[in-house]
């Protein structure tokens, strides 16, 4: 591919995005015409460059490879054939794609910038959640932000904090496009900002660019609030046990630990915290029989990684 392709790539995906061209083409250096790279092309090249890989990244990936090959049991199936599929599909698919392990350990033992991705993994997702609450975005752009965040850092870092922002902006937009559907998007403002630090609108573009190149393009995948709807269903939950779920469900999203297990084992044991809070035993032994479908599961250690959340749950 060369750089002319690459160009007219990012041509298509900004006029799929709605982006007003004539602004494009002032502060933003944008200009169809042009046989230079654009501004996006250029960013999308700086970002690429100051992106560091960890060292870690294979022999993570052997480690999942060894996961996925486990022997399956079916304990308790959903009684609708559709939703029985979609389950089975989403546990399946959530296995392709998906690190199982706290990204933070390599980064304190493999970098001197443990501490800075630390630091700004907790600022970002919770100017995700502040963000999405005051633009009211769905729920699932939320967790598929975050889900974004954590898949991308688990394979590489920048070096500085403006450049996580970024980061964590492109997460956010990109969810945005996957999973909501805005006439007049937010996405067509010229800035965006993380405190007092201000980002232009091609830099978010290039940054979302280097977020799908380095996830392979595999940018929807399930997260835990894709399973909460199932387990709730096999608790019977009543209105008030579903938003104490998924509050929990947000508030857990701080927890890098809770990386090291699937998204449904998580979504599982959110609703089971949340069932034990309405004493409904028979939800929580339901919720762990339609999850429970491999040998050796790890539910009952992640249920024991949610205890903080219990202070939180009334």
């Amino acid at each position: 591919m060369t750089i002319s392709d690459l160009d007219n790539d990012f041509t298509d995906y900004i006029e799929s995005s709605q982006f007003d061209d004539s602004e494009s083409q002032t502060e933003e250096g944008f200009s169809q015409g042009s046989p230079e790279p654009t501004a996006y092309f250029s960013f999308l090249t700086q970002y690429s460059k100051e992106f560091s890989r960890l060292s870690s990244v294979v022999s993570s990936d052997i480690k999942v490879s060894s996961k996925i090959n486990q022997e399956y049991l079916t304990f308790l199936r959903f009684e609708d054939e559709n939703q029985e599929d979609s389950y089975t599909n989403f546990r399946s698919r959530e296995r392709n794609h998906v690190i199982l392990k706290n990204y933070l350990e390599d980064y304190y033992s493999t970098t001197s910038y443990g501490d800075l991705i630390l630091q700004q993994r907790k600022a970002i997702v919770n100017w995700i959640t502040d963000e999405s609450g005051m633009r009211q975005l769905n729920l699932e752009t939320v967790f598929l932000s975050v889900s974004l965040l954590d898949r991308f850092l688990s394979q590489g870092y920048f070096k500085t904090k403006r450049k996580l922002q970024l980061l964590g902006i492109a997460c956010l937009t990109l969810a945005t496009r996957i999973e909501e559907n805005q006439m007049f998007s937010w996405l067509r403002q010229k800035t965006f900002q993380i405190g007092f630090d201000v980002y232009i609108r091609c830099e978010v573009v290039a940054m979302e660019w280097l977020v799908q190149k380095v996830l392979n393009f595999q940018v929807s995948l399930p997260t835990t609030y894709s399973f909460l709807w199932f387990y709730l269903k096999a608790a019977r939950a009543d209105e008030e046990m579903e938003d104490r779920a998924k509050y929990l469900a947000v508030l857990s999203l701080m927890d890098p630990d809770l990386l090291c297990y699937w998204p449904s084992t998580v979504a599982a044991g959110l609703v089971i915290l949340s069932a034990l809070v309405s004493n409904d035993d028979s939800a929580c032994q339901s919720i762990m029989e339609t999850h429970v479908r491999t040998k050796n599961d790890d539910l009952p250690e992640c249920i024991q990684s949610l205890e903080w959340l219990v202070e939180y749950a009334n």
